[in-house]
Protein backbone atom coordinates (compact mmCIF):
# COMPACT_ATOMS: atom_id res chain seq x y z
CA UNK A 1 0.00 0.00 0.00
CA UNK A 2 1.63 3.29 -1.05
CA UNK A 3 1.89 6.02 1.48
CA UNK A 4 -0.17 9.27 0.71
CA UNK A 5 -0.05 13.21 1.91
CA UNK A 6 -2.34 13.40 5.12
CA UNK A 7 -2.00 17.21 4.57
CA UNK A 8 -1.74 18.88 1.49
CA UNK A 9 -1.84 22.80 0.63
CA UNK A 10 -5.27 23.54 -0.38
CA UNK A 11 -6.30 23.17 -4.21
CA UNK A 12 -5.96 27.26 -4.34
CA UNK A 13 -2.66 27.27 -2.71
CA UNK A 14 -1.21 24.17 -4.87
CA UNK A 15 -2.62 26.42 -7.83
CA UNK A 16 -0.25 29.40 -6.89
CA UNK A 17 2.38 27.54 -6.31
CA UNK A 18 2.49 25.83 -9.84
CA UNK A 19 0.89 29.13 -11.52
CA UNK A 20 4.23 30.78 -9.81
CA UNK A 21 6.69 28.39 -11.03
CA UNK A 22 7.28 26.78 -7.66
CA UNK A 23 6.08 23.68 -8.28
CA UNK A 24 6.09 21.87 -11.93
CA UNK A 25 4.61 18.89 -13.60
CA UNK A 26 8.09 17.06 -14.09
CA UNK A 27 9.53 13.55 -11.55
CA UNK A 28 12.99 14.41 -10.39
CA UNK A 29 15.80 15.08 -12.95
CA UNK A 30 17.50 12.95 -14.61
CA UNK A 31 20.84 12.13 -13.21
CA UNK A 32 24.10 13.51 -14.61
CA UNK A 33 26.47 11.10 -16.50
CA UNK A 34 29.59 12.69 -16.72
CA UNK A 35 32.88 12.47 -15.32
CA UNK A 36 32.74 15.40 -12.68
CA UNK A 37 33.18 13.78 -8.67
CA UNK A 38 29.55 13.62 -7.13
CA UNK A 39 30.61 11.91 -4.09
CA UNK A 40 33.57 11.38 -1.96
CA UNK A 41 33.39 9.18 0.84
CA UNK A 42 35.87 7.16 3.39
CA UNK A 43 36.64 4.61 0.48
CA UNK A 44 36.30 6.24 -2.82
CA UNK A 45 35.21 9.54 -4.90
CA UNK A 46 32.39 8.65 -7.38
CA UNK A 47 31.54 10.70 -10.79
CA UNK A 48 28.32 11.18 -11.77
CA UNK A 49 28.79 8.54 -14.33
CA UNK A 50 29.44 6.22 -11.67
CA UNK A 51 26.62 7.50 -9.53
CA UNK A 52 24.23 7.38 -12.25
CA UNK A 53 25.37 3.35 -12.65
CA UNK A 54 24.60 2.70 -8.82
CA UNK A 55 21.32 4.27 -9.14
CA UNK A 56 20.15 2.33 -12.25
CA UNK A 57 21.72 -1.31 -10.12
CA UNK A 58 20.03 -0.47 -7.05
CA UNK A 59 16.79 0.21 -9.18
CA UNK A 60 17.21 -3.30 -11.08
CA UNK A 61 17.62 -5.00 -7.77
CA UNK A 62 14.35 -3.36 -6.09
CA UNK A 63 12.72 -4.67 -9.44
CA UNK A 64 14.32 -8.37 -9.13
CA UNK A 65 12.78 -8.15 -5.37
CA UNK A 66 8.85 -6.74 -6.78
CA UNK A 67 9.05 -3.81 -5.60
CA UNK A 68 6.42 -1.34 -8.00
CA UNK A 69 5.52 2.53 -7.52
CA UNK A 70 3.06 1.35 -4.84
CA UNK A 71 5.63 0.73 -2.23
CA UNK A 72 7.53 2.02 0.34
CA UNK A 73 10.98 0.94 0.54
CA UNK A 74 13.13 1.56 3.81
CA UNK A 75 16.64 2.77 3.71
CA UNK A 76 19.07 2.59 6.49
CA UNK A 77 21.37 5.16 5.31
CA UNK A 78 25.43 5.78 6.92
CA UNK A 79 27.44 8.60 5.13
CA UNK A 80 28.41 6.31 2.29
CA UNK A 81 28.14 6.69 -1.54
CA UNK A 82 25.71 4.08 -1.32
CA UNK A 83 23.02 5.68 0.29
CA UNK A 84 22.72 8.64 -1.55
CA UNK A 85 23.02 6.11 -4.81
CA UNK A 86 19.44 4.24 -2.92
CA UNK A 87 17.64 7.18 -1.94
CA UNK A 88 17.95 8.71 -4.99
CA UNK A 89 17.30 5.06 -6.84
CA UNK A 90 14.33 4.70 -4.77
CA UNK A 91 12.67 7.97 -5.91
CA UNK A 92 13.56 7.57 -9.62
CA UNK A 93 11.94 4.00 -8.85
CA UNK A 94 8.72 5.74 -8.57
CA UNK A 95 8.34 4.29 -4.84
CA UNK A 96 8.37 6.08 -1.36
CA UNK A 97 12.03 6.35 0.31
CA UNK A 98 11.69 6.31 4.14
CA UNK A 99 14.65 7.37 5.41
CA UNK A 100 16.25 6.13 8.86
CA UNK A 101 19.83 7.21 10.21
CA UNK A 102 21.72 3.59 10.40
CA UNK A 103 22.80 4.65 14.08
CA UNK A 104 18.85 4.36 14.19
CA UNK A 105 17.60 1.64 17.14
CA UNK A 106 15.29 -0.78 16.82
CA UNK A 107 12.34 1.14 18.08
CA UNK A 108 13.00 3.64 15.75
CA UNK A 109 12.58 0.64 13.05
CA UNK A 110 9.76 -0.68 14.84
CA UNK A 111 7.71 2.65 14.54
CA UNK A 112 8.66 3.18 10.97
CA UNK A 113 7.95 -0.08 9.57
CA UNK A 114 4.68 0.02 11.81
CA UNK A 115 3.52 3.52 10.18
CA UNK A 116 5.01 2.79 6.34
CA UNK A 117 4.93 -1.03 6.03
CA UNK A 118 8.19 -1.12 3.39
CA UNK A 119 7.83 -3.63 1.16
CA UNK A 120 11.80 -4.49 1.75
CA UNK A 121 14.46 -2.42 3.07
CA UNK A 122 17.85 -1.63 1.67
CA UNK A 123 20.93 -1.64 4.55
CA UNK A 124 23.88 -3.13 5.09
CA UNK A 125 24.42 -6.52 6.31
CA UNK A 126 25.93 -5.17 9.49
CA UNK A 127 22.58 -3.19 9.99
CA UNK A 128 20.43 -5.41 9.01
CA UNK A 129 21.80 -8.01 11.29
CA UNK A 130 21.74 -5.27 14.44
CA UNK A 131 18.31 -3.93 13.96
CA UNK A 132 16.98 -7.15 12.85
CA UNK A 133 15.43 -5.81 10.11
CA UNK A 134 14.57 -9.38 8.39
CA UNK A 135 11.74 -9.54 11.02
CA UNK A 136 10.18 -6.66 9.80
CA UNK A 137 10.30 -6.92 5.88
CA UNK A 138 12.99 -8.69 2.97
CA UNK A 139 16.25 -6.97 2.96
CA UNK A 140 18.25 -5.76 -0.14
CA UNK A 141 21.96 -4.76 -0.16
CA UNK A 142 22.53 -1.17 0.07
CA UNK A 143 24.21 -1.23 -3.11
CA UNK A 144 22.30 -3.59 -4.68
CA UNK A 145 23.99 -6.94 -4.50
CA UNK A 146 24.93 -9.22 -7.23
CA UNK A 147 24.09 -7.75 -10.60
CA UNK A 148 20.84 -9.30 -11.98
CA UNK A 149 20.56 -10.74 -15.22
CA UNK A 150 17.38 -11.90 -15.30
CA UNK A 151 14.98 -9.16 -16.53
CA UNK A 152 15.21 -5.90 -18.22
CA UNK A 153 16.70 -2.91 -16.42
CA UNK A 154 13.81 -0.77 -15.36
CA UNK A 155 13.04 2.41 -17.42
CA UNK A 156 12.36 5.93 -16.97
CA UNK A 157 9.01 5.94 -14.61
CA UNK A 158 6.56 7.82 -14.59
CA UNK A 159 5.89 9.87 -11.09
CA UNK A 160 3.73 12.06 -10.18
CA UNK A 161 5.50 15.05 -8.15
CA UNK A 162 2.46 15.88 -5.64
CA UNK A 163 2.40 12.36 -3.99
CA UNK A 164 4.41 11.22 -1.65
CA UNK A 165 8.02 10.52 -2.54
CA UNK A 166 10.15 11.24 0.89
CA UNK A 167 9.61 10.28 4.71
CA UNK A 168 11.89 12.18 6.77
CA UNK A 169 11.82 11.59 10.87
CA UNK A 170 12.22 14.59 12.88
CA UNK A 171 14.95 15.27 15.67
CA UNK A 172 12.86 13.86 18.67
CA UNK A 173 14.22 16.57 20.85
CA UNK A 174 11.26 17.42 22.90
CA UNK A 175 8.93 14.21 21.85
CA UNK A 176 9.08 11.24 20.01
CA UNK A 177 10.16 11.31 16.26
CA UNK A 178 7.66 11.85 13.69
CA UNK A 179 7.30 10.40 9.87
CA UNK A 180 7.17 13.86 7.57
CA UNK A 181 5.98 13.45 4.29
CA UNK A 182 7.34 15.22 1.00
CA UNK A 183 6.48 15.25 -2.33
CA UNK A 184 8.75 15.77 -5.11
CA UNK A 185 7.77 19.58 -5.29
CA UNK A 186 8.02 20.35 -1.79
CA UNK A 187 11.19 19.27 -1.97
CA UNK A 188 12.00 20.88 -5.34
CA UNK A 189 11.34 24.47 -3.62
CA UNK A 190 13.16 23.83 -0.83
CA UNK A 191 16.40 23.01 -3.02
CA UNK A 192 16.03 25.89 -5.64
CA UNK A 193 15.86 28.40 -2.35
CA UNK A 194 18.87 26.47 -0.92
CA UNK A 195 20.56 26.94 -4.08
CA UNK A 196 20.15 30.49 -4.81
CA UNK A 197 20.65 31.54 -1.04
CA UNK A 198 23.97 29.87 -0.87
CA UNK A 199 24.82 31.08 -5.04
CA UNK A 200 25.79 27.19 -5.47
CA UNK A 201 27.41 25.68 -8.66
CA UNK A 202 28.79 23.19 -9.73
CA UNK A 203 32.65 24.01 -9.14
CA UNK A 204 30.94 23.88 -5.38
CA UNK A 205 32.03 20.84 -2.52
CA UNK A 206 29.68 20.68 0.43
CA UNK A 207 30.88 18.94 3.21
CA UNK A 208 27.74 17.22 4.46
CA UNK A 209 28.48 15.18 8.43
CA UNK A 210 23.95 15.60 8.95
CA UNK A 211 22.91 12.64 7.81
CA UNK A 212 21.72 11.46 4.44
CA UNK A 213 18.75 10.56 6.50
CA UNK A 214 18.09 13.94 7.61
CA UNK A 215 16.21 16.94 6.01
CA UNK A 216 19.48 18.55 6.09
CA UNK A 217 20.61 15.94 4.35
CA UNK A 218 18.36 15.27 2.32
CA UNK A 219 18.57 19.24 0.75
CA UNK A 220 22.10 19.46 0.63
CA UNK A 221 22.19 16.23 -1.50
CA UNK A 222 19.07 17.34 -3.86
CA UNK A 223 20.65 20.88 -4.40
CA UNK A 224 24.13 19.56 -5.22
CA UNK A 225 22.56 16.82 -7.67
CA UNK A 226 20.94 19.88 -9.13
CA UNK A 227 24.07 21.56 -9.86
CA UNK A 228 26.36 19.22 -10.43
CA UNK A 229 28.37 19.70 -7.18
CA UNK A 230 30.59 17.80 -5.29
CA UNK A 231 29.69 16.27 -1.93
CA UNK A 232 31.80 15.02 0.21
CA UNK A 233 30.29 12.82 3.34
CA UNK A 234 31.87 12.50 6.46
CA UNK A 235 30.96 9.41 8.02
CA UNK A 236 33.47 9.49 11.12
CA UNK A 237 33.18 12.82 11.90
CA UNK A 238 35.92 13.71 14.70
CA UNK A 239 37.43 17.20 14.71
CA UNK A 240 41.11 16.19 13.14
CA UNK A 241 39.39 14.11 10.60
CA UNK A 242 36.93 16.58 9.62
CA UNK A 243 39.44 19.18 8.81
CA UNK A 244 41.70 17.19 7.20
CA UNK A 245 38.68 15.84 4.57
CA UNK A 246 37.53 20.06 4.17
CA UNK A 247 41.15 20.67 3.46
CA UNK A 248 41.57 17.83 1.22
CA UNK A 249 38.53 18.26 -0.89
CA UNK A 250 38.83 21.99 -1.10
CA UNK A 251 35.40 21.52 0.35
CA UNK A 252 33.49 25.25 -0.32
CA UNK A 253 30.24 25.14 1.46
CA UNK A 254 29.39 23.11 5.09
CA UNK A 255 25.49 23.70 6.00
CA UNK A 256 24.21 22.26 9.19
CA UNK A 257 24.54 22.44 13.10
CA UNK A 258 26.85 25.18 13.86
CA UNK A 259 29.13 23.15 16.15
CA UNK A 260 30.11 21.57 12.78
CA UNK A 261 31.59 24.89 11.79
CA UNK A 262 33.12 25.67 15.23
CA UNK A 263 34.71 22.32 15.48
CA UNK A 264 36.50 22.76 11.97
CA UNK A 265 37.48 26.17 13.12
CA UNK A 266 38.94 25.14 16.35
CA UNK A 267 41.00 22.62 14.42
CA UNK A 268 42.45 24.78 11.96
CA UNK A 269 43.11 27.13 15.16
CA UNK A 270 44.54 24.31 16.70
CA UNK A 271 47.03 23.41 13.82
CA UNK A 272 47.81 27.14 13.73
CA UNK A 273 46.31 27.10 9.67
CA UNK A 274 45.44 30.13 8.98
CA UNK A 275 43.14 29.36 5.56
CA UNK A 276 40.46 27.45 4.65
CA UNK A 277 39.02 26.16 1.52
CA UNK A 278 35.55 27.33 2.26
CA UNK A 279 33.93 30.29 1.19
CA UNK A 280 30.28 29.61 2.82
CA UNK A 281 28.50 28.14 5.81
CA UNK A 282 24.88 27.89 6.17
CA UNK A 283 23.72 27.45 9.81
CA UNK A 284 20.77 26.75 11.65
CA UNK A 285 18.99 24.55 13.86
CA UNK A 286 20.72 25.89 16.92
CA UNK A 287 22.17 29.59 18.25
CA UNK A 288 25.43 30.14 16.69
CA UNK A 289 28.18 31.10 19.25
CA UNK A 290 29.91 34.46 18.92
CA UNK A 291 33.43 32.69 18.33
CA UNK A 292 32.02 30.90 15.04
CA UNK A 293 30.63 34.04 13.90
CA UNK A 294 34.60 35.54 14.95
CA UNK A 295 36.52 33.03 13.41
CA UNK A 296 34.54 33.10 10.06
CA UNK A 297 35.17 36.42 9.62
CA UNK A 298 38.56 35.92 10.45
CA UNK A 299 39.16 32.84 7.89
CA UNK A 300 36.89 35.22 4.77
CA UNK A 301 33.98 32.65 4.85
CA UNK A 302 30.77 34.18 4.51
CA UNK A 303 27.73 33.12 7.25
CA UNK A 304 24.48 32.63 6.14
CA UNK A 305 21.91 32.24 8.61
CA UNK A 306 18.83 30.00 7.97
CA UNK A 307 15.53 28.86 9.66
CA UNK A 308 13.89 25.92 8.76
CA UNK A 309 12.59 22.17 9.91
CA UNK A 310 11.75 18.97 8.37
CA UNK A 311 8.21 20.32 7.88
CA UNK A 312 9.13 23.44 6.27
CA UNK A 313 12.99 23.18 4.94
CA UNK A 314 14.85 26.03 4.20
CA UNK A 315 12.59 28.90 4.51
CA UNK A 316 14.67 31.86 5.71
CA UNK A 317 18.12 33.22 5.48
CA UNK A 318 20.14 35.97 5.48
CA UNK A 319 21.52 37.83 2.71
CA UNK A 320 25.31 36.34 1.09
CA UNK A 321 27.42 38.43 2.65
CA UNK A 322 25.55 40.49 4.74
CA UNK A 323 25.42 38.55 7.98
CA UNK A 324 22.81 39.64 10.83
CA UNK A 325 22.03 38.15 13.57
CA UNK A 326 18.50 37.68 12.88
CA UNK A 327 16.98 34.71 10.93
CA UNK A 328 16.38 36.27 7.87
CA UNK A 329 13.98 37.05 5.14
CA UNK A 330 11.36 34.45 4.15
CA UNK A 331 13.18 33.13 0.65
CA UNK A 332 10.71 33.05 -2.59
CA UNK A 333 7.26 31.15 -2.10
CA UNK A 334 7.49 31.24 1.15
CA UNK A 335 4.79 32.84 3.88
CA UNK A 336 5.30 34.05 7.36
CA UNK A 337 3.13 35.31 9.99
CA UNK A 338 3.05 35.82 13.40
CA UNK A 339 -0.01 34.39 15.57
CA UNK A 340 -1.07 34.19 18.94
CA UNK A 341 1.36 33.55 21.71
CA UNK A 342 3.90 34.54 18.95
CA UNK A 343 4.05 31.71 17.55
CA UNK A 344 5.47 31.49 14.09
CA UNK A 345 3.15 30.28 10.97
CA UNK A 346 5.25 29.60 7.64
CA UNK A 347 3.33 28.40 4.86
CA UNK A 348 4.61 27.67 1.08
CA UNK A 349 5.52 25.50 -1.82
CA UNK A 350 8.30 23.29 0.25
CA UNK A 351 6.46 22.80 3.22
CA UNK A 352 5.78 18.62 4.10
CA UNK A 353 2.37 17.20 3.11
CA UNK A 354 1.36 15.76 6.97
CA UNK A 355 2.55 13.37 9.04
CA UNK A 356 2.54 9.50 8.81
CA UNK A 357 0.69 9.15 11.85
CA UNK A 358 -2.06 11.48 10.58
CA UNK A 359 -3.64 12.32 14.17
CA UNK A 360 0.21 14.33 14.56
CA UNK A 361 -1.25 16.68 12.15
CA UNK A 362 -4.08 18.22 14.21
CA UNK A 363 -2.02 20.60 16.26
CA UNK A 364 0.81 21.36 13.41
CA UNK A 365 -1.72 23.30 10.98
CA UNK A 366 -3.43 26.84 11.23
CA UNK A 367 -5.15 26.16 7.88
CA UNK A 368 -2.45 25.55 5.14
CA UNK A 369 0.41 27.13 6.94
CA UNK A 370 2.51 25.22 9.39
CA UNK A 371 2.64 25.97 13.15
CA UNK A 372 6.44 26.12 13.73
CA UNK A 373 6.41 25.68 17.43
CA UNK A 374 8.81 28.65 17.75
CA UNK A 375 8.58 32.17 19.19
CA UNK A 376 9.34 34.59 16.77
CA UNK A 377 9.21 38.51 16.22
CA UNK A 378 8.54 39.46 12.68
CA UNK A 379 10.98 43.01 12.33
CA UNK A 380 9.95 46.24 10.17
CA UNK A 381 11.33 45.16 7.66
CA UNK A 382 10.15 41.66 6.73
CA UNK A 383 13.11 39.85 8.40
CA UNK A 384 11.98 37.48 11.10
CA UNK A 385 14.10 37.13 14.93
CA UNK A 386 13.53 33.66 16.28
CA UNK A 387 13.02 34.11 20.53
CA UNK A 388 12.49 30.50 21.44
CA UNK A 389 10.67 27.49 21.51
CA UNK A 390 7.30 27.67 23.01
CA UNK A 391 8.44 24.10 24.44
CA UNK A 392 11.68 24.92 25.35
CA UNK A 393 10.47 27.29 28.09
CA UNK A 394 10.30 26.16 32.14
CA UNK A 395 7.98 27.73 34.38
CA UNK A 396 9.57 28.29 38.07
CA UNK A 397 6.50 30.13 40.38
CA UNK A 398 4.73 30.49 37.50
CA UNK A 399 7.70 32.74 35.48
CA UNK A 400 8.52 31.52 32.42
CA UNK A 401 12.03 31.23 31.53
CA UNK A 402 13.32 30.56 27.59
CA UNK A 403 16.15 28.25 28.37
CA UNK A 404 17.58 28.84 24.40
CA UNK A 405 17.73 32.36 26.35
CA UNK A 406 19.72 31.21 29.25
CA UNK A 407 21.85 29.11 26.12
CA UNK A 408 22.73 32.06 24.71
CA UNK A 409 23.85 33.95 27.89
CA UNK A 410 25.84 31.26 28.66
CA UNK A 411 27.37 30.44 25.46
CA UNK A 412 31.03 31.92 26.51
CA UNK A 413 31.34 29.25 29.30
CA UNK A 414 31.91 26.79 26.67
CA UNK A 415 29.72 24.02 25.89
CA UNK A 416 26.48 24.12 28.01
CA UNK A 417 22.78 23.84 27.62
CA UNK A 418 19.99 24.43 29.95
CA UNK A 419 16.87 22.49 31.23
CA UNK A 420 14.09 22.06 33.34
CA UNK A 421 14.16 20.00 36.30
CA UNK A 422 10.74 18.87 38.63
CA UNK A 423 10.76 21.22 42.02
CA UNK A 424 8.54 20.69 44.30
CA UNK A 425 8.24 24.43 46.06
CA UNK A 426 8.49 26.12 42.33
CA UNK A 427 7.11 23.65 40.18
CA UNK A 428 10.43 23.46 38.11
CA UNK A 429 13.69 24.87 38.54
CA UNK A 430 16.64 25.99 35.92
CA UNK A 431 20.02 23.72 35.58
CA UNK A 432 22.50 24.56 33.11
CA UNK A 433 24.60 21.63 32.14
CA UNK A 434 28.23 22.49 31.77
CA UNK A 435 31.89 20.74 30.76
CA UNK A 436 34.27 23.10 32.34
CA UNK A 437 35.45 21.67 35.46
CA UNK A 438 36.60 24.26 36.56
CA UNK A 439 33.35 26.77 36.43
CA UNK A 440 32.62 28.31 40.00
CA UNK A 441 29.48 29.77 40.82
CA UNK A 442 31.28 33.21 41.46
CA UNK A 443 32.51 33.00 38.13
CA UNK A 444 29.22 31.63 36.37
CA UNK A 445 26.93 34.25 38.09
CA UNK A 446 29.50 37.21 37.19
CA UNK A 447 29.37 36.29 33.83
CA UNK A 448 25.99 35.63 33.03
CA UNK A 449 24.69 38.70 35.05
CA UNK A 450 27.25 40.34 32.99
CA UNK A 451 25.05 39.88 30.05
CA UNK A 452 22.81 41.59 31.49
CA UNK A 453 20.29 38.22 32.28
CA UNK A 454 18.13 38.81 35.52
CA UNK A 455 18.64 37.28 38.55
CA UNK A 456 15.33 35.45 38.27
CA UNK A 457 16.66 33.60 35.16
CA UNK A 458 19.77 32.31 36.89
CA UNK A 459 20.19 29.17 37.03
CA UNK A 460 20.16 27.20 40.69
CA UNK A 461 21.61 23.84 39.80
CA UNK A 462 24.63 23.18 37.93
CA UNK A 463 25.40 20.07 36.30
CA UNK A 464 29.22 19.37 35.53
CA UNK A 465 28.41 16.79 32.52
CA UNK A 466 30.78 14.05 31.71
CA UNK A 467 31.35 14.04 27.95
CA UNK A 468 29.82 15.92 24.92
CA UNK A 469 26.31 17.05 24.97
CA UNK A 470 23.63 14.50 23.99
CA UNK A 471 22.96 15.73 20.55
CA UNK A 472 20.59 14.56 17.61
CA UNK A 473 22.71 13.36 14.60
CA UNK A 474 22.02 17.24 12.84
CA UNK A 475 23.68 18.82 16.35
CA UNK A 476 20.73 19.79 18.32
CA UNK A 477 21.33 19.15 21.95
CA UNK A 478 18.60 16.69 23.43
CA UNK A 479 17.49 18.64 26.25
CA UNK A 480 15.38 16.04 27.58
CA UNK A 481 18.94 13.43 28.05
CA UNK A 482 20.40 16.45 29.95
CA UNK A 483 18.09 14.78 32.88
CA UNK A 484 20.18 11.57 32.81
CA UNK A 485 21.81 11.58 36.17
CA UNK A 486 24.23 9.02 35.32
CA UNK A 487 26.21 11.52 33.54
CA UNK A 488 26.48 13.87 35.88
CA UNK A 489 30.16 14.15 37.48
CA UNK A 490 29.00 17.01 40.09
CA UNK A 491 26.24 19.05 41.13
CA UNK A 492 25.92 22.44 42.39
CA UNK A 493 22.72 23.90 44.07
CA UNK A 494 21.63 27.36 44.86
CA UNK A 495 21.66 27.98 48.68
CA UNK A 496 17.81 27.62 48.48
CA UNK A 497 18.42 23.64 47.56
CA UNK A 498 21.71 23.43 49.78
CA UNK A 499 19.91 20.54 52.20
CA UNK A 500 19.65 18.52 48.54
CA UNK A 501 23.35 17.71 48.54
CA UNK A 502 24.99 20.03 50.93
CA UNK A 503 26.69 21.31 48.00
CA UNK A 504 26.10 25.43 47.40
CA UNK A 505 26.96 27.86 44.73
Amino acid sequence: MRISPTHSPSPAAAARFYADGHWTPAGPAELPTTSQPALTDATSTWSYAELSDAVQRIRLALSHSGVTGDDAVLVIAPLRNEAVAAYLAVLRHRSVAVLLDHRSGPADVQRACAAARPRVALATPRDADRLGLNGFCPVVPLDGGAPHSDGPAPGRAHIDPDAAAVVVFTSGTTSAPKGVIHTINSLRCGTANMVDALHLDDRDTLFLASPVASITGVLQLESAVSVGARVVLAEHFSPQRAFEQVQASNATVIGGAPVIAATIFAEADRRGVTSVPLRCIALGGDMIPPAVIESAHRFGVQVVRVYGSSEVPFSTATAYGAYSADDGSALPGVGVAVAERGELLIGGPHQFHGYLDAAHNDESFAGDPVRTGDRAELLSDGRIRITGRLKEILIRKGKKISLPEIDSAAAELGECAAFAVPDEQTGERLALAVRDPDLTYASIRDRLTATGLATGKLPEQIVLWSGELPRTPSGKVIRRALADESRWIRVLYAPRLAGVSGQRI
